[in-house]
This record gives structure tokens, C-alpha cells and sequence, in this order.
């Protein structure tokens, strides 16, 4: 029974990092693909798709912050 409850405890521990990578990779997806987009309509290649990259690798960085503090 005490090698369940550690196991179950270090699953509990670990889940804030387990889907860091998917969130990430999404965000950072998000913002580029919406930067090309917004980018095609206005025919300002590549200057909103360069914004929107910056701002997606801000909010990567801001979540992982936010991450780093909450388990602190």
C-alpha cells in the first residue's frame, strides 16, 4: 500500500509539468499561425507574424513563471 500512495504522490507532484510541453508548443503555435494569418490579410508580411511570436514566446515565459512560483 505505501508504494501506491508514493506513486500516486509523485504523479500529484509532477502533473503541473507533465503537459508544460503541449501547452508550449500550442501557444507559441497559436500566435504564429494567428500573426500569418492577421499577416495575409493586411499584406504586412512578416512584421505581425514576427509580433505575434514575440508575444506567444511572452506568455510561454510568463506561464512558466507563474508555474516556478506556484510550486515555491
Amino acid at each position: 500500500m505505501e508504494k501506491n500512495k508514493s506513486w500516486q504522490s509523485s504523479l500529484r507532484e509532477a502533473s503541473p509539468y507533465m503537459t508544460l510541453g503541449m501547452q508550449m508548443g500550442m501557444t507559441m503555435a497559436v500566435f504564429a499561425v494567428g500573426g500569418y494569418l492577421i499577416d495575409r490579410f493586411f499584406n504586412t508580411t512578416p512584421w505581425l507574424t514576427l509580433a505575434c511570436s514575440i508575444v506567444g514566446m511572452a506568455c510561454i515565459f510568463v506561464r512558466l513563471v507563474h508555474i516556478a512560483n506556484q510550486k515555491n
